[in-house]
């Protein structure tokens, strides 16, 4: 084969390349197409599924040498995401297999008898094979649940005697407004006595069958097994939620669907699904190429929607209390758009085959998921702590319809956290760490890349030096570790709290440090860039210095009229950015984060203010 210049015969580099082979535009493709037969294939395959003006799209070729091969582009160097495509054969002993990997089709209708076959595969390989796995099945069963087994269309309401044992399913969905079917103390009784199937949104029927195929009695559905005009009811449920995921037979997850009508199953057009690229190598040999969308999976496992590209709906991935729900879950059948993904203790898999045992290896070192469910089953409580964090940064990044539900969406996950021996908790960190635990910053370079606008929770309980009073991207500073000097020396926590793991149980803390007046304001007009956090500020008699304020609409003014402010910082470590509150002689409440300012003079007093 003559070597090309357009496609480089997609050999591999040498060395770290990620995988990168080469690139271009469609038009390079195209003209190199009539003399370079692999070049002819990829313009086919770009032109298949980019309908829209594929000559002028740009695009690179990624193989590594195990790994199969994708071709991704993207209409404009001003787009961020790429769309991929992934180039395959059918069997080892196919031509061209050495360059294109056999790999297997996608189905065009997502509730297909192979991915049927295949779900069920999983678990019951996972039930027979995988020892941490069965260690966690048991009869446990919640207040109530549904159970889907007495009448093939009709499902009953079921409050458990301590005798009546599982196992059940649990369903994990966006609700995207009103859910049609919902217990109330009206319908409580009448729900018991039987509600039709048919009377069912399409999500719940889906998840319904799911639980019938899988051989299962009952399934958990939150706008079911909570009464939801019951306030005392929804608290003491929403409390077991570490009790109700945890303890699934399998959590279904309805991905896609952006409320309770959407389903779990999706049907595409054959087109959309695969299109076949047929040439004759020199000998006349027939070659085959199978062509279709190349599916991300590592978004799905890391329950972030980042990564995706923005045309594939993936709503769940964007909710607080469904990203509390997937963590807990030991097993989870995931339904996206175009297949279903399985995570258990023990391992994860696909129906196409791209996500390949060496990817799991990567994952499962660096994702949350793998991490609380290996961690939390033994590590070091600074491990721990980590992970804390860690999961803290991710679930800001998620949506609530209330802001009240911020600490208690993420309760479930604090409980078994407590369990461990990482002290008391308040308002979402821990009493032993709480210092460092004040030292959140927001991570502007996400904000700025992904437009994300940093908001302040309208919940007036929960107090400003918390990170449940944000929410957007925000991260723990690396210096949190090397603070001295900076002490809290008052808790004082309110004793009528009924759960201190989803309510606010501290107002306000008492500090001692170096307290320092300075000025602040912004070099930028906020309203053009909501997502610039940079400020600036300067004490007497020391030069400007850049700082991040935590939600940007929060200090706006410029340097001709600067804000009044006030920096706490220890004798070593990054400072806080406060504002006094009014009428108030030493209570502020929190602006933002800085590094490294103002200086510490040789002589210095320590003040004690509270932050509320």
């Amino acid at each position: 084969m003559d070597f090309c210049a357009t496609c480089r015969n997609l050999e591999p580099l040498p060395g770290l390349s990620g995988g990168f082979i080469t690139g271009g535009t469609g038009h390079d493709l195209e003209n190199s197409a009539p003399i370079c037969q692999l070049c002819s294939i990829l313009w086919e395959g770009l032109e298949a599924f980019c309908l829209d003006s594929p000559g002028t799209v740009q695009w690179m070729a990624l193989r590594q040498e195990e790994d199969s091969f994708r071709l991704q582009y993207k209409r404009s160097s001003d787009e961020k995401m790429w769309v991929g495509l992934h180039f395959y054969t059918k069997d080892s002993q196919d031509q061209l297999s050495d360059i294109f990997k056999p790999s297997t089709d996608i189905e065009s209708d997502t509730s297909s008898t192979t991915y049927l076959s295949q779900m069920k595969g999983w678990v019951n390989s996972c039930n027979e094979k995988h020892e941490v796995c069965k260690g966690r099945l048991n009869d446990y069963l919640p207040t109530r649940v549904l159970d889907v087994s007495r009448d093939p269309d009709c499902i009953f309401l079921f409050e458990p005697a301590e005798t009546d044992k599982g196992p059940y399913t649990a369903l994990s969905h966006c609700w995207g407004g009103v859910v049609p079917v919902m217990t109330t103390t009206e319908t409580l009784d009448s729900f018991k006595g039987g509600i039709s199937l048919e009377s069912f949104p399409q999500t719940f029927q889906d998840a319904i069958f799911v639980t019938r195929e899988l051989g299962c009695r009952y399934i958990w559905i939150d706008s079911l097994c909570i009464i939801q005009d019951s306030a005392e009811d929804w608290k003491n449920e929403a409390s077991r939620m570490a009790d109700v995921y945890g303890n699934s037979y399998v959590t279904i997850a309805a991905v896609a669907a952006r409320n309770s009508y959407g389903g779990l199953f999706y049907r595409h057009d054959v087109l959309d699904a695969k299109h076949i690229v047929e040439r004759k190598d020199k000998d006349g040999r027939s070659i085959v190429v199978n062509v279709r969308p190349s599916l991300e999976h590592t978004p799905y496992f890391a329950s972030s929607p980042y990564g995706l590209e923005p045309s594939i709906p993936a709503p769940l991935l964007e909710r607080s209390w469904c990203f509390q729900e997937y963590l807990l879950a030991p097993r989870v059948l995931s339904f996206t758009q175009w297949e279903t993904l399985w995570v258990c203790l023990s391992k994860r898999s696909c129906h196409c085959g791209e996500y390949s045992e060496s990817m799991r290896e990567l994952v499962s070192s660096s994702d949350l998921k793998a991490r609380f469910d290996t961690q939390l089953r033994g590590s070091t409580p600074k491990e721990l702590r980590r992970l804390w964090d860690d999961i803290v940064e991710a679930y800001l990044l998620k949506g609530l319809t209330y802001d009240t539900d911020r600490l208690p969406a993420l309760a479930g996950i604090a409980q078994l956290f407590s369990e461990r021996g990482l002290g008391r908790y308040v308002n979402g960190t821990w009493e032993p760490t709480l210092v460092p635990g004040l030292f959140w910053v927001v991570n502007w370079s996400l904000c700025e890349y992904h437009g994300i606008v940093a908001k302040r929770s309208a919940d007036p309980r929960v107090p400003s030096w918390s990170w449940a009073s944000v929410s957007g991207a925000f991260r723990y500073t690396p210096s949190t570790g090397a603070i001295e000097g900076l002490d809290v020396v008052d808790i004082p926590y309110h004793r009528e709290t009924p759960n201190p793991l989803a309510d606010v149980s501290v107002k306000a803390i008492t500090l001692c440090g170096i307290l320092t007046k300075a000025r602040a304001w912004s070099k930028t007009d906020p309203e053009k860039n909501p997502s610039y956090h940079h400020r600036l500020i300067q004490v007497p008699e020391a030069k400007e210095h850049q700082w991040l304020v935590d939600i940007a609409s929060e200090l706006t003014c410029n340097a001709d009229s600067p804000m009044d402010v006030y920096i706490v910082r220890g004798t070593k470590g990054p400072g806080l950015v406060l504002r006094r509150v009014e009428g108030a002689r030493s209570t502020y409440q929190r602006l933002g984060l800085i590094e490294g300012y103002p200086p510490i003079p040789s002589e210095y007093d320590i003040t004690t203010i509270q932050l509320v």
